[in-house]
């Protein structure tokens, strides 16, 4: 695409039911994108999966067999596979946590620390608490041990082990989701695993989406689990998160926005969608404005993958290029505080547009080699997105800004090969084609063209942005096929085809018709549309509009 010079609006007393100043924005509803107007996320080759529901348990802890190196260790023995482990506990969180697993070799693995749980959903902190969920795959023994100024409390924690159960696509999901999209404009998005093909039990789905005006921010995670996992159990460990998430820690769903295993393979997190603003529980006191990627696996001291790193990059070009945010800049967000976040609410901090948790959180999260691997990131997010100034949405944008507020729905393709994005005041949005240019629609026109089936209606494009009629009292938008015209006295209301053309010949609303009053509706032998004073009618048979005032 090549960006054209828009000229910037000009001053106006008023735009289709909104004053031309500077909105406030609202959160958008949950509801759907208009007919036509898919989300651009390209979902994964996969069916909706099969899957088991998964099965909690609060194990018993009993005293290990002694050895040298078990001292204030508590032991949980399964018949079954533990699957995924976290220690819980109620009051405050030991300062040391420790676990370890009896290997396939009939040995156990080496103690290794366990941190707390570093997410955390605004507002909704629980009275019980634990540390992040560990992935034990077929192992029936796990020792635990933890301590404050080392003096054990082993005895006042508890293990929590998940059972993720089965679905029939985690044998084939590594194939199937590696690919990125090839749409253009701004950045696609890698193929995803959506919540359907990755088996979430929506029934623990207690958090309805909630929204923000818009993301300013990429925050970048690791989920502190194994890293010995194959491409067939990641799904199992995303469901097994899912539900330690929803159930355990009370969030109703899961913390990140999305997650990304050690092969490149992409699972859509949160409900809500991926191309809009969803406000999710990765970053307490900064979930607001900021998008989270957890990779999975434990980068203290073990790189991410090239293919998390790649992944994780495409995902974070997606979602800020198709809001028009620089990767290479800095932002400014302000924290609603909370347990975990470094900064009180009310405080205003400056950070990287692609940042790691620990700037905003008391967390090692995503790890030392994780957030060595940051730049990487973010040199190759820039790279994806490109040069924002030739993005024509965005230019249109820069000169609509007051009006429409920000973007609150990434760019995405929609029908007639066009493309959209949507804003978070006064209902706007942006078309872009090649034969048409980028052109907003927003206030009661805009509610009226979504109402519609906004690109797949019969009005196709917007080919103007709103313009004030002749006569100064009314708004308009002219369109492919039609125009919508507006005034406080008739609302919004599309005129197109040969009721359109007479009404041309008769001089538009300074006829002596005025302005339409409703939509064209049927009537015997053809149609008819009503004005302020009169109306007229299309004979469908012959073709001649006859007026009656």
């Amino acid at each position: 695409m090549s960006a054209a010079v828009v000229a910037p609006l000009a001053a106006v007393l008023l735009v289709s039911g909104l004053p031309a100043v500077a909105a406030t924005p609202v959160v958008l509803p949950a509801a759907a994108p208009p007919s036509g107007e898919p989300e651009d996320v390209t979902p994964a080759r996969l069916p909706d999966a099969s899957a088991t529901p998964a099965q909690v348990e609060q194990e018993r802890l009993t005293t290990p067999s002694p050895s040298p190196d078990s001292g204030g260790a508590r032991q949980v023995s399964s018949p079954d596979p533990l699957k995924l482990v976290a220690v819980t506990w109620t009051g405050p969180a030991p300062q040391l946590v420790e676990m370890r697993s009896r290997l396939v070799t009939g040995l156990f693995g080496p103690w290794t620390r366990v941190d707390p749980v570093d997410t955390e959903r605004d507002g909704k902190r629980s009275a019980s608490t634990g540390t992040e969920p560990v992935w034990v795959d077929q192992s029936r023994e796990v020792q635990v041990r933890a301590s404050t100024n080392g003096q054990p409390e082993t005895q006042r924690v508890a293990l929590t082990s998940i059972d993720p159960g089965t679905s029939s696509n985690d044998a084939r999901i590594a194939a199937a989701a590696t690919t990125p999209g090839g749409a253009t404009g701004s950045p696609s998005s890698p193929a995803v695993v959506t919540r359907a093909q990755w088996g979430a039990d929506e029934r623990l789905m207690t958090w309805t989406p909630e929204y923000t005006p818009t993301v300013r921010a990429v925050t970048v995670h690791h989920t502190a689990g194994t890293n010995a996992y194959t491409a067939a159990e990641s799904a199992a460990i995303v469901r097994g998160i899912y539900t330690y998430h929803a159930r355990t820690q009370g969030w109703g769903d899961i913390g990140y926005n999305v997650l990304v295993d050690r092969f490149g393979t992409v699972f859509e997190g949160r409900a809500g969608g991926l191309a809009r603003s969803v406000i999710a529980a990765h970053a307490g006191g900064f979930n607001r404005e900021t998008f989270g990627i957890g990779m999975m696996g434990d980068f203290t001291s073990v790189a991410p993958p090239a293919a998390t790193i790649e992944a994780t990059a495409q995902l974070a070009a997606y979602k800020l290029g198709g809001l028009y945010r620089d990767p290479a800049a800095t932002v400014t967000l302000t924290s609603s505080g909370g347990g975990t976040s470094r900064y009180p609410a009310g405080r205003a901090v400056s950070l990287p547009t692609v940042f790691a948790h620990r700037d905003v959180g008391a967390t090692e999260c995503p790890g030392n080699t994780g957030v060595r691997s940051m730049p990487t990131i973010r040199s190759r997010t820039a790279a994806l997105v490109g040069n924002l100034a030739s993005y024509p949405i965005r230019q249109k944008w820069l000169t609509l800004r007051t009006v429409i507020g920000e973007p609150s729905v990434v760019e995405s393709p929609t029908a007639r090969s066009a493309r959209v994005t949507r804003f978070s005041a006064g209902n706007g949005a942006i078309y872009w084609s090649q034969a048409t240019g980028a052109r907003a629609v927003y206030g009661s026109i805009g509610s009226r063209y979504d109402a519609l089936g906004a690109a797949g209606s019969a009005l196709a494009l917007p080919r103007s942005d709103e313009l004030g009629a002749p006569d100064g009292r009314g708004r308009y938008n002219l369109f492919q096929s039609g125009s919508i015209y507006w005034t406080p006295q008739t609302g919004a209301w599309p005129v197109r085809g040969p009721i359109l053309t007479k009404w041309g010949q008769l001089g538009y609303e300074r006829s002596s018709l005025g302005y339409p009053k409703g939509d064209q509706r049927a009537v015997a032998g053809g149609q008819r549309q009503d004005f302020e004073r009169g109306y007229l009618r299309l004979n469908t048979a012959t073709g001649v509009v006859t007026v009656n005032s």
